[in-house]
């Protein structure tokens, strides 16, 4: 299953090759009070675990559609914080489609705010670009834009570009801190972005994924947290988050269908845990600092809770879901939709019942 079926935002390609992970890891980059010196070790294999799907038809998730901006026809969202504000692209033509009639736009609660590009930098592919762009709770913003012009930093009131050596880098995840890492779409080089001091740094491994304030990280077929640094067999499954706590989520990817790995910190092991009731595959989208991850794939969508090991499904009525997007620690879930007989495309925000 090709990755763009799964996210609107696709990771890089890469060689999926570990570097040499010597004592400059991400964790000691970043300042981490707990970087490895030791070479990394193999993860131990996972063990399987069932879960509950939570029953029933009626919609579980309410609806609440960020406002369009006046003259526009569609949104496109980018990032959600914790206190339900919304990044997101706003489109003025009838096809619902990135082109140069995009418009930045902060929503946070009342009439969505644009917020213009500095000079020279095209708005109209936001929609589309690769990466993950995020969104602090303190209203800083760290955003991928689109090919040959860079990533940004959203500051006091004022966008600057970000440092990276070249224009093909991309952020792919950012810790609550804002703190990024990145990835060279070109090569897979991985890079660190602390915002405090505009610090950019090259990583020591390739297809960096997610990085949390200790600067713990999880990449393609490595892993960095407390417990040490570990090489995970890809044929097995591959890291995709890791939140504060150290909780890192991944997916199967060994071709015998998708289900999620998740490996609390200070146990043994990973856990493969069983995929939700009546579905072919589920992948995940996001992660929070609850323990609750954002999963699915096409229609089939999920909160699964790991400390009860069960699957939410997201249902709603009067709307049709495009897609999912991100998920705050309110259980919060920022998404794509149109409403039913409606084309527009919106921006909502969906809210457990």
């Amino acid at each position: 299953m090709s990755s763009d079926l799964r996210r609107i935002y696709p990771a890089p390609s890469t060689r999926l090759l570990l570097l040499t992970m010597g004592a400059a890891l991400l964790g000691a980059a970043l300042g981490s009070t707990h970087a490895q010196n030791s070479a990394p070790i193999p993860a131990p294999r996972a063990q399987s675990a069932r879960a509950t799907t939570v029953p029933g038809s009626g919609a579980t998730f309410t609806v609440q559609g960020v406002p369009l901006p006046s003259g526009f026809r569609h949104a496109f969202a980018l990032a959600l914080n914790n206190k339900g504000h919304v990044l997101f692209v706003a489109h003025k033509g009838a096809q619902a489609r990135a082109d140069d009639g995009d418009v930045l736009h902060l929503w946070t609660g009342d009439t969505p705010r644009a917020l213009p590009l500095p000079r020279g930098f095209k708005t109209g592919e936001l929609a589309s670009s690769v990466g993950r762009s995020c969104l602090a709770d303190d209203g800083r913003i760290a955003m991928n834009t689109f090919l040959g012009q860079g990533a940004l930093f959203y500051s006091g009131g004022r966008f600057t570009p970000i440092a990276f050596p070249n224009l093909d880098i991309f952020i792919q995840n950012c810790a609550p801190d804002l703190s990024a890492v990145a990835s060279d779409l070109n090569t897979a080089q991985s890079y660190l972005w602390t915002p405090t001091t505009g610090e950019v740094r090259q990583g020591t491994f390739e297809g960096v994924n997610d990085i949390n304030r200790a600067g713990q990280f999880v990449a393609d077929i490595a892993l960095q947290r407390a417990e040490g640094t570990f090489t995970v067999d890809r044929k097995q499954w591959q890291p995709k988050f890791i939140n504060e706590a150290g909780l890192v989520l991944g997916e199967d990817v060994a071709g015998d269908g998708a289900t999620l790995y998740l490996w609390p910190a200070g146990e043994k092991q990973p856990t493969q845990v069983q995929r939700p009731a009546g579905t072919e595959a589920v992948f995940p989208q996001d992660l929070n600092e609850k323990g609750q991850a954002l999963v699915g794939y096409l229609d089939d969508q999920f909160v699964y809770t790991h400390a009860t090991r069960t699957y939410r499904p997201i249902r709603v009525t009067g709307w049709k879901l495009q897609v999912v997007l991100a998920l705050n620690d309110q259980g919060w879930v920022l998404a794509q939709a149109t409403q039913t007989g409606q084309k527009a495309v919106r921006t909502v925000l969906l809210k457990p019942k």
